[in-house]
């Protein structure tokens, strides 16, 4: 004896089932369908059942419909783009709302086709060179410091902050051709980890070298080599690659958003409150030395001294006459 599929609650199997079969969207607010169409072999409701979403219900239990869409009972939803209003839908048609909002480092958008309050975006932070940086919020910024500097940390709140605290430091140096990154470290968890110009699949774990790859603090952090880049990566925290060059990258998941500083800025979607001046950026973020620059101007020449090329207006100078 040969039977048909077996149907999920309240449904049965029909060689030739209706080409509109009831729903409860239909009996709120009609729905488009062309009866005319073939009939369709497959599961469809017991008598006295609406097709609600993928179940069959009785009546008493379908869903809503709110600005054009049908939400089963039970379901809640944000109502309007900000996400400033979330509703519920209480069944028999009826809708409650009530004022929401989206949480620190969330924010408001359509994601999968549901609307509602998701983390912000990563931000990143570039060294782009010796001498050019990109903040997190986008902010072009030039600074030929030759100390270390915080590119970017974050301290703990308090012992119920869920963010994970780290410092990213950059040591810079000077070359034959001007400013150059020598080392790029990441304090977090209570361990200090090294990447040092030039090095492939090695760096120090609290001055000690290692090979890669690592895993360090119980697993909260894993450095590896991905092509020619060293990735340290931090459980719900920074991901940090560096080329073994001049370029570098400190990514951020939003919810560290407005609690960055250092000299990739503080995060909070602004550019242009992210400091830009090499002396601020230097006194601010940088440790100085004898043997470094924060890369401040140069002193103006005084107006009365001869310029690169006064010896040849020199009116006794050999090209005189």
């Amino acid at each position: 004896l040969l039977t048909g599929p077996v149907c999920p609650p309240n449904q049965h199997y029909d060689l030739c089932g209706p080409a509109c079969p009831p729903t409860c969207r239909g009996e709120a607010e009609g729905e488009e369908c062309d009866a005319t169409a073939a009939c369709a072999e497959g599961c469809y409701c017991d008598e006295g059942f609406l097709l609600s979403g993928d179940r069959c219900v009785p009546l008493s239990q379908c869903g809503c419909s709110h600005e054009g869409r049908y939400y089963k009972a039970g379901e809640e939803f944000f109502a309007c783009p900000r996400c400033s209003e979330r509703c519920a839908c209480k069944g028999g048609g009826a809708v409650e709302c009530r004022p929401a909002g989206c949480a620190a480092g969330e924010e408001c958008a359509v994601r999968d086709g549901a609307r509602g309050c998701y983390p912000r975006e990563c931000g990143v932070c570039q060294v782009l060179g010796a001498v050019s940086y990109a903040t997190f919020d986008g902010r072009p910024l030039s600074f030929a410091g030759t100390c270390t500097y915080a590119l970017a940390e974050v301290e703990a709140a308090g012992p119920e902050d869920p963010l994970v605290p780290f410092v990213v430091e950059v040591e810079k140096g000077s070359g034959e051709e001007g400013p150059l990154v020598r080392r790029l470290v990441v304090t977090v968890h209570g361990v200090t980890v090294g990447m040092a110009r030039g090095a492939q699949w090695e760096v120090t774990v609290d001055g000690e070298q290692h090979l890669l790859p690592l895993t360090l603090a119980g697993g909260a952090v894993t450095v590896s080599q991905e092509g020619t880049h060293r990735v340290l990566q931090v459980q719900g925290g920074p991901k940090v690659l560096y080329d073994g060059d001049s370029y570098a990258l400190v990514t951020l998941v939003g919810t560290y958003r407005g609690r960055t500083k250092g000299i990739c800025g503080n995060f909070n979607g602004d550019p242009t409150d992210d400091l830009v001046a090499p002396q601020d950026l230097g006194d601010a973020w940088g440790t100085l030395t004898p043997s470094c620059t924060h890369g401040s101007p140069p002193p103006a020449c005084l107006s009365d001294s001869p310029g690169p090329c006064g010896v040849l207006m020199e009116k006794t100078g050999p090209f005189a006459g």
